[in-house]
């Protein structure tokens, strides 16, 4: 069972961690409203960055919102490798409601396992 906290070891936490994944990304998942960043990680559990820019989702509460989902399926899933992942909102995404943008999420992070997945046997 996955923990219920959303804590410091789960999370991508400056900007040396967040190059990595933009200079070194792996695998894409993308729609109109998001755009998923990830590259396999050494470390024991998957890391999640978020970027919602003011200029996709306009209100704060808006941002805070997307936000909470995101980590809240984030935290929910279990990977079955290691990743660093950075999540990028686009502009529409604050027009979906909580439901639909948690289905989309969760297809999109059933894509992104499934992609890493085929990267590693590709590897082997």
């Amino acid at each position: 069972m996955p923990s219920c906290t959303f804590n410091k070891t789960q999370r991508l936490l400056n900007a040396a961690d967040f190059s990595q994944v933009f200079d070194d990304n792996r695998v894409k998942v993308a729609n109109s409203s998001l755009l998923i960043l990830a590259k396999p990680t050494y470390g024991s559990q998957s890391r999640l960055g978020l970027v919602i820019a003011k200029k996709n989702v306009a209100t704060a509460v808006q941002r805070n919102r997307l936000k909470r989902v995101v980590r809240e399926t984030f935290r929910q899933r279990q990977f079955k490798t290691p990743l660093d992942i950075v999540f990028l909102a686009r502009r529409g995404a604050d027009g979906l409601c909580t439901q639909k943008l948690t289905q989309l999420l969760n297809k999109s992070w059933d894509k992104l396992d499934s992609r890493c997945q085929s990267l590693g046997s590709g590897d082997a």
